[in-house]
């Protein structure tokens, strides 16, 4: 909604950083930017691909999440902040049998920011996910720690967190063995999971709350997810999001637990959608891939990804020019965090973390729309 007296250019003001597990952990993480790389793994993507992402991350000044996948040396050629993602399968974190290995996670706790324990994703909710040999080279089975050239299925969730208290237990225990803050994404069916976790914080002590949550929406999506899961399951980022928000605000831990919303917020305006419904930071893995040359042809499980993005032939990566491509994701970082900012001055404030949900109003039908802050009070 613009303001009818905006903000003046010598008012406005740079759009502030804000640390990621203060006070909880030794090693607390200064976030830049508003807007952040989602989760791809290295083996669902691509070498180049990965290193294109690094590189231009390093240079916008923006995260960068692993994905799944375990922590290559093309993460960290672009000096980057980096997540680590600890998934089902715990690539990078598992010794030979599957189980948790922690002296690897105090290794990988030297280059990375934070750790993300991985419950579900937008995309395939309740399902785990699947690298065809094909695409399990000798360099990818040596990074997540499996054999080479047999399919790698990662479980539908992790075998030893069934319940919100063993969850608190693995977030305290990663977050005491590394030092480093520790988050949990996952996809929202309803209210139940968010009205525990925050039960449980309060019960235990606020010290036992994770340092961020990403919240995913079902519009989320891979090549490689079931079409059914992709379509049906989990709620939109629309509901999750305010949900999700809206538990942490009423428990008294908005400011304890970070909250980053993920689900197709390509663009400028719903970016800062999320931003006015109460979120701090915004993941985007679909944006970057088309920064980086996806063209959505839907064959990232084939390894013949027509533009080098989802396959390890060397002939069809040859199309995806690192320098090339880490400068539009350079471009698309600082175009977004821009617009951002400008949307916030058009609405009368000086930066995007002024954006409430009084700045929104939602359109319901053609010609009628209705203030977020009446559709989802209390912010």
């Amino acid at each position: 909604m613009n303001h009818p007296f905006p903000v003046l250019e010598e008012d406005r003001l740079p759009t502030p950083p804000l640390m990621i597990g203060e006070g909880a952990c030794d090693n607390p993480f200064l976030a830049r930017s508003v807007v952040n790389i989602s989760g791809m793994s290295f083996g669902a993507i691509s070498r180049p691909a990965i290193q294109a992402l690094s590189r231009g991350a390093g240079e916008a000044g923006c995260w960068m999440d692993t994905g799944e996948g375990g922590l290559s040396p093309y993460h960290l050629e672009g000096n980057c902040d980096l997540i680590m993602q600890v998934g089902t399968a715990r690539y990078g974190l598992r010794n030979p049998d599957g189980s948790f290995a922690p002296e690897k996670a105090q290794e990988i706790a030297r280059f990375v920011k934070a750790f993300e324990i991985k419950l579900s994703q937008g995309a395939k909710p309740g399902k785990g996910g699947v690298l065809p040999g094909a695409k399990v080279t000798a360099e990818i089975a040596r990074i997540r720690g499996i054999p080479e050239g047999e399919d790698s299925i990662s479980p539908n969730r992790h075998p030893d967190i069934a319940n919100i208290d063993q969850l608190l237990d693995r977030i305290c225990n990663l977050r005491d063995l590394t030092g480093r803050p520790v988050g949990v994404k996952t996809a929202l069916g309803d209210e139940s999971f968010m009205t525990l976790l925050c039960e449980a914080v309060l019960r235990r002590g606020a010290q036992d709350a994770p340092d961020f949550l990403t919240i995913d929406g079902g519009e989320g999506g891979t090549g490689a997810a079931p079409q059914t899961l992709m379509d049906h399951m989990s709620l939109p980022i629309a509901e999750a999001l305010p949900m999700a928000v809206d538990a942490l605000r009423d428990s008294g831990l908005k400011d304890r637990v970070r909250v980053i919303a993920s689900g197709k917020l390509v663009t400028p305006a719903r970016a800062a959608w999320a931003l006015c419904t109460g979120a701090d930071f915004v993941h985007s893995a679909r944006g970057f891939m088309f920064a980086i040359g996806c063209i959505q042809a839907m064959r990232c499980h084939t390894n013949t990804c027509p533009t080098g993005v989802a396959t390890h032939n060397r002939r069809l990566q040859r199309g995806l020019v690192v320098e090339d491509k880490a400068a539009r994701v350079v471009n698309y970082v600082r175009s977004l965090n821009r617009e951002i900012d400008m949307i916030a001055h058009s609405c009368g404030c000086r930066h995007a973390r002024e954006l409430g949900r009084r700045h929104v109003r939602i359109v319901e039908t053609a010609g009628r729309s209705i203030p977020l802050d009446v559709l989802h009070p209390g912010a």
